[in-house]
């Protein structure tokens, strides 16, 4: 008896390895499917760049608004592996927009772009889904300016994003050239997702292209290109309140050499020393808590006298007069004065400022 019982026991050692093994392995089961070996991801067809003309010529009366050029391109996303439980994988366009134009709709349809020229701006739309630069919270990554171009839900799947952009005059246009601008970048995310819920991105761009802006010939006459103008000696007691001028002096911008066709011009000033908040020149000089301002002269469109605001965007943005233009010259007029920040102390003052011809 002793024996038998010895017998058996190697017998019931392996049968116990065997439904220990059994156990384990059905235990891992559910585990290998909520995890499976492919990552989710999302990838794009690559960046793309708006079919524009590399040279784009401005006529001489286009009207605010209107369209001077054009171009479109189109980026595919292709997402896989997107778990059913998820919400699924959203692409998303934004956080690092380009400039935006002042003329900027945030809610759009359509987002409208700086150009870097002053006058022209670019418009983008995009379809099926619309372009906009809202903040919020399916817009770009973390809330971002931006907006969702689609998404996909579980599996594999694609988005295609159309855009078509219009290159727009906002207002008199300076002569400039527009550099290559990435304009929208783009991103993928599953929202709530450990793992996938930050915005990844896609290495993706749309960019507008360089393009060479030409506009009728007109140029600064000699002797106006570069010029100082001299402002008087003032006392300082006139000048103890914040908004207080003195010292008001003309100064003109010859312009000639213009085509018949050109019948009016202003100029757009810009620069470093321009003060964002006043729109005024800052002091470079000793005096403190002092600027100079510039003004409309006598003769063009804007009210004589009135201010010029240096801090705007355009000409127009900026109150500088247009003047009409007669047998290709016209004498553009301006005054420079000082105006108080507060009460000035005594020193000198220096300031300079750039200004190119812009067309109406």
């Amino acid at each position: 008896m002793m024996r038998r019982l010895f017998k058996l026991a190697p017998r019931c050692i392996p049968f116990l390895a065997c439904m220990l093994l059994a156990t384990v392995s059905t235990s891992w089961s559910p585990r290998a499917e909520a995890f499976p070996r492919n990552n989710p991801t999302c990838t794009s067809s690559g960046s793309a760049t708006l079919t524009f003309p590399s040279s784009v010529s401005i006529p001489t009366n286009a009207a605010v608004g209107a369209t001077l050029a054009s171009g479109n391109a189109t980026i595919t996303f292709t997402c896989q592996n997107i778990p059913a439980s998820t919400a699924g994988a959203f692409i998303q366009a934004g956080q690092y927009l380009a400039t935006l134009d002042p003329t900027n709709n945030t809610n759009g349809p359509g987002i409208t772009f700086a150009t870097g020229v002053a006058g022209l701006a670019v418009v983008v739309n995009g379809s099926p889904v619309a372009t906009s630069s809202n903040a919020c919270l399916l817009c770009g990554p973390t809330s971002t300016a931006g907006y969702q171009p689609g998404s996909v839900a579980s599996g594999t799947g694609t988005v295609t994003a159309n855009y078509t952009a219009t290159l727009i005059k906002t207002g008199p246009i300076a002569v400039g050239n527009i550099a290559s601008i990435n304009l929208i970048p783009f991103w993928w995310y599953i929202p709530g997702d450990g793992t996938y819920g930050t915005s990844i991105s896609l290495n993706t761009n749309l960019i507008l292209p360089a393009i060479t802006v030409t506009t009728p010939s007109c140029t600064i006459a000699t002797g106006y290109v570069s010029q100082s103008v001299i402002l008087p000696g003032v006392p300082i007691t006139s000048m103890t309140t914040a908004g207080q001028v003195n010292g008001r002096t003309a100064f003109n911008i010859g312009i000639s050499g213009c085509p018949s066709t050109v019948s009016a011009v202003t100029v757009y000033f810009y620069g470093a020393n321009i003060d964002a908040n006043t729109g005024n020149l800052v002091n470079n000089g000793t005096a403190q808590n002092v600027e100079v301002q510039l003004l409309n002269g006598t003769g063009g469109s804007a009210t004589p006298f009135s201010a010029i605001n240096l801090s705007g965007a355009q000409a127009t943005a900026q109150n500088s007069s247009a003047y009409n233009v007669s047998g290709g010259v016209a004498m553009l007029n301006y005054y420079a004065q000082y105006i108080a920040t507060g009460a000035t102390t005594a020193g000198t003052v220096s300031t300079s400022v750039t200004f190119v011809i812009a067309y109406p």
